[in-house]
């Protein structure tokens, strides 16, 4: 058998047939992977009769149907004594790559033609600009809350083109999107945040705000405003005392706000949403992870690869954020007095952060050794095991299956020999 099942990276077929092309596209133009000839859907090994001749074969179909060409490496590989050929096909640099005049996509095991929008977006990521770099259509626009908040945090007296200019939200004469996005107002329908509070059940509306083609800036503002009327901190009788409690560090929403507007996608529909409940509140923003993170990393290391760059430059500036990605450790830490514990959901289409109400009733519980290690080793470039031990206080041979664990999921990678080992999140 095969040691590889079908995946969104692995496609096997048991014999020669153009619709290999298509997977070769969507590979190219989402991570890589390979394909395997002589090997059945269920894994058993089938073989091929002429590996020569189906590898010139294969490089002749892409050499002649993908454009432009992709990078990849044709192996002759035995297995249970039969020959089979390995497709390593690399993520390219000039996507998208089309077949026959369109651009593929992996959907599980199977490889999907992408729509106009998707098509967009793939041609934008493979280049070095980001959404807010594009021009704006938008030909008039005011800036008031933008100069309010300049005046108050940086002390700027008037926001004129040069300033706008210095931002990167004017090139020249003409504006980019970032400014479309930090205008008072604008057109883009994206540019939105949805809050609303419910009751006992999803069927109750207790309240609502929708936030739309308005500036970032109103709607933070706006997010903020509508937790503080419902998270108010609040006292509680402990013995004899009156004791001051939060129901969700403020803090930690704020940075989970912060983070949705900057990091969405703007290029696709959706608005940032914010689902407030009795026990917890979920923000949740469109679009997945940005092209090169991968969960591991968002989750445990302190990387910032912004989807937006201007948007995230002028968040610093007004000190809304930290620039060097500790967005998620910032939230962990608001909460590492309590029993209750943040929660992160990540996929292809978005990303939700969950913020629990408070549980005093528990007592707050130790953290496992992988997140301990896990969360050392995103904040650290790299480290050996001994220094991990000093760190955690574990011996050697815990620290040991731990890290060897970590390696085999892919979670984190094993850089040097012997005794120079080193150690960091696997990006």
């Amino acid at each position: 058998m095969y040691p590889e099942k079908e995946s969104s990276k692995v496609e096997l077929k048991r014999e020669l047939t153009d619709s290999f092309l298509k997977t070769v596209s969507a590979l190219a133009n989402y991570g890589g992977g390979k394909i395997v000839f002589g090997v059945s859907e269920d894994g058993s090994i089938v073989g091929i009769a002429d590996p020569e001749k189906t590898r010139l074969q294969l490089e002749n179909k892409i050499n002649d149907s993908i454009s432009p060409r992709p990078e990849f490496v044709l192996n002759t590989v035995i297995f249970e004594e039969k020959q089979i050929v390995e497709l390593a096909v690399s993520k390219g640099k000039n996507a998208p790559y089309l077949y026959n005049g369109r651009a593929y996509k992996r959907s599980d095991t199977s490889s999907t033609p992408l729509d106009s929008n998707e098509l967009r977006r793939l041609s934008l990521d493979s280049t070095s600009m980001t959404f807010d770099q594009l021009p704006s259509h938008e030909e008039n626009l005011s800036f008031k809350v933008l100069e309010r908040w300049l005046k108050q945090e940086v002390g700027l007296k008037k926001l004129g083109d040069d300033s706008l200019r210095t931002l990167g939200l004017m090139k020249g004469d003409q504006y980019l999107r970032s400014a479309e996005l930090l205008a008072d107002t604008n057109q883009n329908a994206q540019s939105a945040t949805i809050i609303v509070r419910f009751g006992k059940t999803i069927s109750e509306f207790m309240d609502r705000s929708d936030l739309t083609y308005q500036s970032l800036l109103s709607q933070y503002q706006g997010a903020l405003e509508m937790f503080d009327k419902w998270y108010q901190p609040y006292e509680a009788v402990d013995g004899f005392m009156r004791v001051p409690r939060i129901q969700i560090p403020r803090d930690a929403y704020r940075e989970a706000v912060a983070n949705a507007l900057i990091h969405r996608r703007y290029d696709q529909g959706g608005a940032v949403q914010v689902a407030m409940y009795e026990d917890r509140v979920e923000v949740t923003s469109p679009g997945g992870l940005p092209e090169g993170v991968s969960e591991t990393a968002y989750l445990y290391s302190q990387i910032s690869i912004p989807r937006n760059l201007i948007i995230a430059e002028v968040f610093h500036r007004l000190h809304l954020v930290e620039k060097f990605g500790t967005g998620i450790d910032r939230i962990r830490k608001e909460y590492e007095p309590y029993a209750s514990k943040p929660h992160f959901e990540v996929s292809d289409v978005l990303i939700r952060i969950v913020l629990p109400v408070i549980d005093y009733k528990k007592q707050p519980e130790e953290i496992s050794l992988t997140e301990q290690v896990l969360q050392i080793i995103g904040n650290t470039p790299q480290i050996n095991r001994v220094e991990l031990e000093e760190i955690t206080g574990y011996k050697k041979s815990q620290l040991q299956e731990v890290l060897g664990r970590l390696v085999m999921e892919g979670k984190i990678e094993r850089l040097g020999r012997g005794k120079y080992i080193t150690y960091q999140i696997k990006n």
